[in-house]
């Protein structure tokens, strides 16, 4: 039997979930552009910092972040 999602909001209510996505999108191609260019979880953390991109629910960038975002996002930080 398969299982159905349903979202329920008030009409009007803005969609969180599609401004999440949208977010978690951009931190994803961030990431990987970094990882890219042979950066360390360590290295990504500062240049996210040095650029002032915002990090996930207003928290600090630190490598224990980068390295969980990217386990989230399902990006190789290696």
């Amino acid at each position: 039997m398969k299982q159905i999602k349903v979202a329920v909001r008030k009409k009007g209510e803005p969609d969180s979930s599609t401004d999440m996505q949208a977010h978690d999108s951009e931190l994803r191609k961030t990431l990987e552009r970094l990882l890219k260019k042979g950066l360390n979880p360590m290295q990504v953390c500062q240049k996210l910092i040095e650029h002032n991109e915002a990090a996930p629910e207003g928290k600090d960038w630190s490598y224990d972040l980068v390295v969980s975002e990217c386990q989230r996002l399902k990006i190789d930080h290696h």
